[in-house]
């Protein structure tokens, strides 16, 4: 057995384990820019994962630091694009500042996604 297996085996045992605690947000993927410049999303998709709301200073993928009002984790494979937006279970939305994730090299997907919100 793999590495890579044991991973993916002991994440899914996680993700029944934390079923609980997971929170419904909406994920609504960019779409476009419309003639003013402002993002346009496609139709939004309900996503289960942990919500927690904090404050931390992160470092974005552009090398800035901005604060962190929520980290959203998602223990199973889901594409996020930093131009999508999700909403959260209370209705807010705040733009999205870092997404981290461990490649499966096996599928290329992650195995789980960190999202930081600000």
């Amino acid at each position: 057995m793999s590495l890579a297996t044991i991973l993916q085996n002991g994440i899914s045992i996680a993700n029944t384990v934390t079923e609980s605690l997971q929170a419904t947000v909406t994920h609504a993927p960019f779409s476009s820019k419309d003639g003013y410049g402002k993002f346009t999303y496609g139709t939004g998709v309900a996503r289960k994962c942990i919500v927690e709301r904090r404050q931390k200073y992160v470092r974005t993928n552009e090398g800035q630091e901005k604060l962190s009002l929520a980290k959203l984790t998602f223990i199973k494979p889901v594409t996020i694009d930093e131009r999508d937006k999700i909403t959260l279970p209370d209705s807010t939305v705040m733009p999205i500042l870092k997404i981290d994730g461990v490649v499966d090299p096996t599928t290329n997907a992650t195995y789980m996604v960190e999202v930081e919100l600000g």
